[in-house]
């Protein structure tokens, strides 16, 4: 009996430590899918400046479920920062450092995971990202790991064709601002 009510105590001290192991990673999750999205704009032009009208086919690659997330991780009021380095399947890096609230195990912005412009370039690519973390402060480590963000490919979604009317004869040779709004209004072609 003695021996059973050992176990029993020791199991639930398993389990009960199990339970309160905390996922590392992204707030949102570590899998994510990149889908192309894609479909046709007709805009009309005329105004004071002119008219005009275009027709653009708008193409993109979101990913799902979000481009930016927070990093969650240990908990430890010390932390002031958190440094994530990403190594991806092609044997390129990157890396990116926010600040961090310890008292609550996450960092206090949401990382850009996908968005490449002039001025930023994602943490993630597509396949398998090995991402080392390392939470910082006082010039001190105070936790550090692993863990892994896989990028799925997803099926290609489409979004209805639209007509857009503008009073501006630049909406017709902008594709870029076009496309973004198309998109917008239209949440990925969900």
């Amino acid at each position: 009996m003695f021996k059973k009510t050992k176990f029993i105590i020791a199991l639930g001290m398993f389990v009960g430590s199990v339970s309160q192991a905390q996922h590392v990673g992204f707030e949102k999750g570590n899998s994510l899918t990149a889908v192309p999205i894609q479909g046709q704009v007709r805009v009309m032009c005329g105004g004071f400046n002119g008219s005009g009208s275009a027709v653009y086919t708008c193409r993109d690659l979101v990913l799902s479920p979000n481009a930016y997330d927070y990093f969650v991780g240990p908990r430890d009021g010390r932390a002031t920062k958190v440094e994530l380095v990403a190594f991806h399947q092609d044997g390129s890096s990157r890396s990116k450092t926010e600040d961090y609230i310890g008292s609550r195990g996450r960092s206090e912005d949401a990382f850009n995971l996908w968005i490449s412009t002039l001025f930023q370039k994602p943490l993630l690519e597509n396949g398998t990202n090995k991402v080392n973390y390392r939470l910082l402060g006082n010039n001190a480590v105070y936790a550090e790991g692993t863990f892994t963000a896989m990028v799925s490919k997803g099926a290609p979604k489409e979004c209805p064709p639209t007509t857009y009317q503008s009073t501006d004869i630049n909406d017709c040779s902008s594709q870029y601002s076009i496309c973004q709004r198309y998109f917008r209004e239209f949440n990925n072609c969900q």
